[in-house]
């Protein structure tokens, strides 16, 4: 492909690009090459080929709900971006600093990127994300496909931000514009079968793959379906075979155990619920508001004490466990 060097906006008016940053499968990015805190991504001609009409219609969509243009926490598409013929090619957005949520819900690149996190740390990350997700449903965006490295996690903060958002499903006006993208093992079971490009994502669906995303980063990675011993993940996700909770199905002694073990009451029956009548019934999934709720008493009870903030406790908890706060121990 041959190198873009100059994109205009809808006036007419030219910005030259910096180098290449980026390629995926649906286009390029590049940086302004004044600006370089500002993105921009340009599609892939046979993609521009195959759906550009879609995409501009979905991407212009985006850019009428009101309000993005002062969001820190998303990386949403602002200005249409043309080329020297004024055909629509792609889309500017502010770019996004951070490290992959998956290197947070990972045994061993925690240590690397999230130096000293421990779990005070990973729940603010996740209250932060919550509290985005709600902010985008009120709006009638859901994400669809809930993916770990399309969340940035800011180091230095409790921050996040949301990338790649071109995919997400979008309500507006009367018209659904479909996440066109996802992966079995982030899908409830009931759109399992069906083209995501088809798909119309509800509260309910996204209960689900948040839940996963919520799980993963605080057992470090694991899949609530990922059973020592028995089926894939995605066969167990169909059948609703979570491991965890009233007798223990498949998780042996060690690391797992110990986190599982230390977590809330609370949280560890949302998981079992929604993991397991959940998985056939979407009423039963804990809500993105249930989920928010619990994540900030999680936070607000550790800070007390009352819960062990290792990332990796070293031992399961014990029934005498009464947490580290001296005043609890002693009431």
């Amino acid at each position: 492909m041959k190198r873009v060097t100059t994109v205009f906006d809808a006036l007419g008016k030219p910005q030259t690009l910096a180098p290449q940053l980026a390629e995926g499968g649906e286009g390029v990015i590049y940086p302004l090459a004044n600006r370089d805190e500002v993105l921009v991504k340009l599609y892939h001609l046979k993609e521009l080929s195959k759906r550009g009409d879609k995409l501009q219609q979905k991407v212009e969509a985006m850019r009428a709900i009101p309000g993005f243009s002062q969001q820190t926490g998303v990386s949403w598409p602002l200005i249409s971006v043309f080329d020297a013929d004024k055909r629509w090619v792609g889309y500017a957005m502010y770019k996004a600093d951070g490290k992959p949520m998956f290197n947070l819900a990972h045994a061993v690149l925690y240590k690397r990127h999230f130096p000293g996190v421990d779990r005070r740390g990973i729940t603010a990350y996740l209250i932060n994300l919550l509290q985005r997700l709600k902010e985008l449903q009120s709006l009638g965006v859901m994400i669809g496909d809930y993916n770990l490295h399309n969340i940035l996690c800011d180091p230095a903060s409790d921050r996040i931000t949301l990338i790649d958002c071109d995919s997400y499903q979008l309500q507006a006006q009367g018209t659904l514009y479909p996440c066109p993208v996802g992966t079995p093992d982030m899908t409830p079971k009931e759109q399992h079968g069906q083209q995501f490009s088809k798909l119309k994502r509800t509260r309910e669906s996204e209960a689900f793959s948040l839940a996963i995303i919520l799980f993963k980063c605080l057992m470090l990675g694991r899949h609530p379906y990922d059973i020592v011993g028995g089926d894939d993940p995605v066969t167990n996700l169909k059948r609703g075979n979570f491991a965890y909770g009233i007798g223990n199905r498949g998780i042996p002694r060690g690391p797992w155990y110990n986190i599982w073990s230390h977590m809330p009451h609370r949280l560890k029956t949302q998981f079992i619920s929604t993991f397991t009548e959940g998985a056939d019934n979407p009423s039963k999934r804990t809500s993105l508001d249930e989920w928010l709720e619990t994540m900030l008493l999680y936070r607000k009870e550790m800070d007390k004490g009352w819960h062990d903030t290792a990332i990796q406790p070293a031992e399961p908890k014990s029934k005498q466990y009464r947490g580290t706060s001296a005043s609890l121990t002693e009431s």
